[in-house]
């Protein structure tokens, strides 16, 4: 291939991205400047060192500032992003975070929808900012424009909510940000002892569904055996999350005398969650509803074994390196809980699934499919 096809990356919305976003778009950037193909030219938009966990925009507090965001968000979406694709004339363009520019451009616009939670659960979205986000994404869909999505469940519930529209939808199983440094000093701190407690990671929205894991670790702890278990819920609370949620679970933890047993962590920092998914005993995510499931691969990655509700995504991701539950089932949970608790071979069957599973979402595999699917789309 004697001219190279330019690749433009638009990283702008990393500045305020959560978690799994987050991590998307990182690790596209690292698996980009990484690329030994000879035959793309990656360029960025903005680079994403200089924005830290402390930018201003980052899921802030004040309505006046998430206001101004959106007002900006909009602004480089609309305006400035298509006249740098004008400037710079790539070949394809790549938007991480489900919105591109509405103009119908030269330009292939690859426009990743990382699940249909906007049009799933209706409710959890501010009516208004839902229905102008919703139109926000249709109409980047427009002209030249190919779906990258993370799994096959949401590329399925994308087709049925666009079954008029005439773009490709591609799924790209992603990676996941490895750390190999950890810092075991986070076990002193909120008194835990290496394998005697039970992990969740995330969020407090309210599809996360911790309420079913609370109320299967109060079973769990009825009985005297795992009088000394306890659970670490790790993630900000109402700044990550729904504070409805939060009240509901620290009522039902208070009213049952849990308050020594399950932590709420807030905010930590990476290698500190690295720590505790190496020591947890069992990673347990309840979500009822994902399109990927990042922390899955995270657990695998720490040699954790890992339990999840039987929600079509992660179901798909761990392909039988999880055990599962009927979502919502807490009852099922206690009992799926109990059975790895006091076997270590079926603990350790499952840590080596995992480990398998996971050559499936490296980074270079991650890039290797957007590569292809690139030249693939560009070259015929």
């Amino acid at each position: 291939m004697a001219q190279k096809i330019k690749v433009f990356i638009d990283t702008f919305y990393y500045q305020a991205a959560l978690s799994g976003m987050r991590t998307y778009i990182n690790e596209l950037v690292l698996g980009a400047k990484n690329s030994k193909n000879n035959n793309i030219e990656y360029l960025f938009s903005h680079d994403i060192n200089h924005w830290d966990q402390n930018h201003k925009f980052l899921n802030p507090k004040n309505r006046l500032s998430r206001l101004c965001f959106h007002v900006y968000y909009f602004f480089w979406k609309q305006i400035i992003l298509p006249f740098k694709i004008l400037k710079h004339k790539p070949n394809v363009l790549i938007c991480p975070d489900y919105v591109a520019p509405l103009w119908r451009l030269q330009t292939l616009k690859l426009c990743v929808i990382h699940d249909t939670l906007f049009w799933d659960y209706p409710k959890n979205y501010n009516p208004l900012w839902r229905k102008y986000y919703i139109k926000l994404i249709s109409l980047g869909l427009r002209g030249n424009t190919s779906v990258i999505t993370t799994s096959n469940y949401v590329k399925s519930n994308l087709e049925s909510l666009f079954l008029k529209q005439n773009f490709s939808i591609k799924v790209i199983y992603q990676s996941f940000l490895k750390s190999k440094i950890d810092d075991d000093r986070i076990l002193k701190t909120l008194n835990l002892e290496d394998s005697n407690f039970l992990l969740h990671v995330g969020s407090f929205d309210k599809r996360k569904d911790l309420i079913t894991l609370v109320k299967a670790f109060k079973l769990l702890k009825e009985d005297r055996k795992n009088k000394h278990l306890k659970l670490v819920l790790a993630g900000q609370k109402i700044l990550n999350g729904n504070a409805e949620v939060l009240k509901e679970l620290e009522r039902y933890i208070l009213t049952n005398n849990l308050s020594k047993s399950i932590l709420m962590t807030g905010y930590l920092s990476g290698v500190e969650i690295c720590s505790l998914y190496k020591k947890a005993l069992i990673y347990v995510f309840p979500s009822i509803e994902e399109g990927f499931g990042i922390p899955v691969l995270e657990a695998f990655a720490m040699k954790t074994p890992v339990v999840t509700s039987n929600a079509a995504a992660m179901v798909e991701i761990a392909e039988g390196a999880a055990q599962h539950y009927n979502k919502g089932d807490y009852t099922e949970l206690f009992k799926t809980l109990t059975k790895l608790i006091i076997s270590k071979p079926k603990r350790n069957h499952l840590i080596e699934k995992g480990s398998e599973r996971l050559k499936a979402f490296s980074r270079e595999k991650f890039i290797k499919d957007y590569e292809q699917f690139i030249l693939n789309s560009v070259t015929n």
